[in-house]
């Protein structure tokens, strides 16, 4: 783990198996291998998951019910606490899961957002909500070669970006201090509280990436 600009106390974790872990959240870099049955164990908070790979998972809980998954390349799922289980990769490729794990309930007011400073609503065509509840927001966000982002903030504890492209990167803060951020496809970011910002993809292709906001 490094830390990628202490302007926006950013940190990444690109090495499979890394991990961010704070106060807030613990982001795991999962690597299911074909035909592999886990241990029995269960999840006590609420998770946010990128399926970076396409695969088929078996979901077995303790009283007998199956979940058969199966799972696009870059789908994103909402997986709420729950029962003892067991986990298989059934499909017959390596399956890549980035797993956020929620420390912390919802808190008791939503954060309030400027409209002004909300990317999904000054730029919808960039940014395409996934889904909402009372811990996150989840959204998509793309951007062209050599294109810039709109003036806007990221409200709440903080926000988890996991990039489902290769990412070449610079942020520029309000204040006019400027970052680099850089990383590979499932590589991940964290970054603390809420400030005024924009990116620039500096890099010859698109890019895309998933937005977890921390409420």
């Amino acid at each position: 783990m490094k830390a990628l600009s202490v302007l926006f106390l950013c940190v990444a974790a690109a090495a499979t198996g890394a991990t961010i872990d704070n106060d807030h959240v613990r982001v795991l870099a999962a690597v299911d291998q074909p035909h592999h049955k886990g241990a029995l164990h269960q999840h006590d908070v609420n998770r946010v998951m990128i399926y970076l790979d396409a695969g088929d998972l078996d979901v077995v809980y303790e009283d007998g019910r199956v979940d058969h998954q199966h799972w696009k390349a870059n789908d994103i799922a909402w997986s709420p606490a729950g029962a003892r289980h067991t986990s298989e990769n059934v499909g017959n490729a390596v399956l890549r899961i980035v797993e956020i794990e929620l420390k912390q309930p919802g808190p008791a007011a939503a954060p309030q957002r400027s409209p002004k400073l909300d990317p999904l609503v000054i730029d919808p065509s960039h940014n395409k909500l996934v889904f909402e509840n009372n811990q996150v927001r989840v959204f998509r966000s793309t951007r062209e070669s050599a294109s810039e982002e709109m003036w806007h903030e990221h409200v709440g504890a903080g926000r988890v970006a996991v990039l489902l492209t290769d990412l070449d990167g610079q942020v520029t803060s309000g204040d006019g201090k400027v970052s680099e951020m850089r990383g590979k496809r499932g590589d991940f970011f964290w970054s603390e509280g809420t400030f005024k910002h924009r990116a620039k993809n500096i890099g010859n292709k698109g890019s895309e990436m998933v937005i977890v906001e921390v409420k």
